[in-house]
């Protein structure tokens, strides 16, 4: 009886070591500068006209690298046409692609792009 409590508190202790490293690896949003640096090359890559429309950051899917997204678009075509893409975001920008269903930028509320 004692060894498998011994066994549980081993456990318990191993798990608890693990939940605190992951709250150590805990990124914050892109500041503004950052997030507007970040998509410039985003828009420049994925070559999107002006307008730009942009979303807030949000959290990006578990299974990404980086840890943050925010959705971009061309505001020039006609909404049902509109391409998405999904710039990721570290501490600084680190790639774009084209949207998937898992980025949820359908879901997301866009405003222009400033360079402010």
């Amino acid at each position: 009886m004692r060894v498998l409590g011994f066994l549980l508190c081993l456990v318990l202790a191993d798990c608890s070591s693990v939940s605190d490293h992951i709250a150590e690896d805990v990124v914050s949003p892109p500041d503004s500068f950052t997030a507007l640096m970040g998509l410039k090359k985003a828009v420049s890559e994925a070559h999107l006209a002006e307008p730009v429309e942009v979303s807030d950051p949000i959290a990006a899917n578990p299974i990404s690298s980086s840890p943050w997204l925010i959705c971009l678009r061309s505001g020039k075509s006609e909404e049902s046409k509109r391409l998405t893409y999904s710039a990721f975001f570290k501490k600084d920008y680190v790639s774009s692609h084209g949207s998937a269903l898992v980025d949820r930028c359908g879901e997301q509320v866009y405003h222009p792009l400033k360079d402010t």
